[in-house]
């Protein structure tokens, strides 16, 4: 006999964990299982959905029975400050559209950005940013880019050119999150490699229970390089020093004494910070790649 009720379509779920080399590869790999299952009905362009009412039009890439997310994935990845130990929930609801669900380390969901428009869209490998949420992102790309001119003209000077020193320039970048500068020393960049995170900025924002534990800086093109950090008591006030990681970050990126780095705190849940990098002006790579616009 047949039921009398028809037959419910159950939800289909996977989950993704992203991993350094995730972020480095700038798209993400569906499940092999999935595919298998539901990759033949998958279009070439479908559409990732937020809590927040965002709608992400991204497009697939398929090959030896794999897909990935790819086309907008990155645009995707950076506006929600993607890092290592996030954890996403997609749900498939068999059309084009994906419900995607972001949790950070500790569990718990991320706070999504308000969203006027729903849809973005990307074309020519850019995204189209139309939400009130980009506008400090807009004009930190915009402040970035004009960073890269180590003259300005100055009204008082009647005409002359000014050289601004990186650290001014460093200081004068505004960021969308909490930050601080340092200028690059030779103990940072040569011999030792120690950073010291300044201790206010740390014990705002730091788990001061927490005396020891992973950090990762990322640069605008979406790179990241993890690294770790202890907490320790000295003389009267707290120290705090990354122990690991660093050097690499330095030579990576190519610093050098005189150097300014502001550090724009993007997620203290799993501590990473964008590092944008101001050279010295006879630098041989003044056009760092922290800076440069994709």
């Amino acid at each position: 006999m047949a039921s009398e009720f028809p037959e419910v379509m159950k939800p289909i779920h996977f989950i993704k964990i992203i991993l350094t080399e995730t972020l480095h590869q700038e798209k993400l790999m569906m499940p092999i299982k999935f595919v298998k299952k539901y990759g033949e009905s998958l279009p070439n362009t479908i559409y990732l959905k937020t809590p927040n009412g965002a709608k992400w039009e991204l497009n697939l890439v398929k090959s030896d029975g794999k897909i990935w997310f790819e086309k907008g994935w990155k645009e995707f990845a950076k506006y929600h400050s993607l890092a290592h130990g996030h954890l996403l929930l997609f749900k498939y609801q068999r059309t084009s559209n994906f419900q995607v669900h972001i949790f950070e380390k500790n569990a718990l969901e991320i706070n999504y950005p308000f969203q006027r428009v729903a849809t973005k869209r990307v074309s020519n490998g850019q995204e189209n940013k139309s939400t009130s949420g980009e506008n400090c992102r807009v004009a930190q790309k915009r402040k970035a880019n004009s960073s890269f001119e180590l003259h300005h003209i100055d009204k008082k000077s009647k005409g002359k050119q000014v050289i601004t020193t990186p650290i001014e320039r460093a200081k004068s970048f505004k960021t969308c999150n909490p930050s601080f500068v340092l200028v690059m020393g030779a103990s940072y960049v040569k011999s030792r490699f120690l950073l010291t995170i300044p201790s206010k900025f740390g014990k705002t924002h730091f788990d001061l229970d927490k005396k020891r534990g992973d950090i990762y800086f990322q640069v605008l093109n979406g790179r990241v390089w993890p690294a770790r950090y202890s907490i320790r008591m000295c003389s009267i006030r707290l120290k705090f020093e990354l122990t690991s990681g660093w050097k690499e970050f330095a030579k990576d990126n190519n610093l050098k004494v005189g150097d300014a780095c502001n550090f724009e705190l993007i997620s203290n849940t799993i501590l990473t910070f964008n590092v944008h990098i101001f050279r010295q002006p006879d630098s041989d790579n003044t056009n760092c790649s922290t800076l440069k616009l994709n």
